[in-house]
């Protein structure tokens, strides 16, 4: 799938974002933007009052009668306040503005009735690399330090459920190592054999799971040939799955700064899309990310 696909034909998309500490004029550059893009309401929660930022803006009417101010005098209360609105689904997307994600974190796993299914959160990065074919998703590169097998799995499920919400058809994930076969002193190389052996023993004709690849090797056709790799998924992948978050924060970083590529970021597993981009990431990348989670949600 295209990243465009990701991100296109946003107008018509509906739902009530809370975006916690949004008092900076980037992540209310984004919201004004947002607004006009969709049809979303944004709920401000915040210990200031953005109002005077707002008005700096310039803005119509008729959408700043959808942005809601909740303004509240101690941290507590705002959670406490947001928690239950995320609750009741009086909101339905959270999105990270001006505090550390391990805050937005710790608070997501304090309330136990927000995490989804096995109770397992991954981040999940959606890049617009110019070299490749589609889409790139790269997973974890901001949350889960060094996944055990099982969690690598709960990963690569969580990725399968995204991914149909998105509308895939298919969904081919390459397991990512340094090298193209299992060897018992590279851990990530055995963890890949024992993924590929519990995904090749399902009959699903939508997830394909092969591994360890070297990184060539799951996104170059032209290195598959050369070295005789025989595989469904070996240069096509639709997501790379890193060993552990050093690997995967350098090749966010890598992307970005050295590729030029747009990138959407989510948090997965929760009740609700979780909106988690690094305050260094661009107007656009925090945009992306927000459409992407509305996609997921309408």
């Amino acid at each position: 799938m295209q990243y465009q696909h990701l991100i296109d034909s946003s107008y018509n998309l509906k739902g009530n974002v809370a975006i916690l500490y949004a008092n900076d004029e980037k992540m209310l550059s984004v919201v004004m933007k947002a607004l006009v893009l969709t049809k979303i309401d944004v709920y401000l929660y915040d210990t200031q009052d953005a109002t005077e930022i707002i008005r700096s803006f310039d803005m119509d009417a008729q959408l700043l009668n959808r942005i809601h101010i909740l303004t509240f005098s101690n941290d507590n209360e705002l959670f406490k306040q947001c928690a239950d609105d995320l609750s009741t689904g009086k909101v339905s997307v959270l999105v990270k503005g001006n505090l550390m994600s391990s805050t937005l974190l710790s608070f997501v796993l304090s309330n136990k009735s927000f995490i989804a299914q096995h109770g397992f959160l991954n981040h999940v990065a959606c890049f617009n690399v110019p070299n490749y074919h589609k889409t790139l998703m790269l997973s974890d590169v901001a949350l889960n330090i060094n996944p055990s097998v099982e969690e690598k799995k709960q990963i690569i499920n969580n990725l399968a459920h995204f991914s149909k919400a998105l509308g895939y058809d298919q969904f081919k994930v390459g397991i990512l190592s340094s090298v193209e076969k299992p060897t018992k002193k590279i851990l990530s190389s055995t963890d890949a054999e024992k993924l590929k052996n519990i995904y090749s023993r399902a009959t699903s004709e939508y997830l394909y799971v092969d591994g360890p690849f070297a990184f060539d090797n799951a996104i170059s056709m032209e290195s598959v040939i050369k070295k005789n790799i025989k595989s469904q998924v070996a240069g096509d992948v639709d997501a790379l799955l890193v060993s552990h978050i050093d690997v995967g924060n350098a090749l966010y970083k890598s992307f970005t700064y050295f590729a030029g590529a747009r990138v959407a970021s989510l948090v997965l597993g929760a009740k609700f899309p979780i909106v988690l981009t690094s305050r260094a990431d661009t107007k656009q990348n925090k945009l992306d990310s927000l459409i992407l989670a509305l996609k997921i949600l309408n």
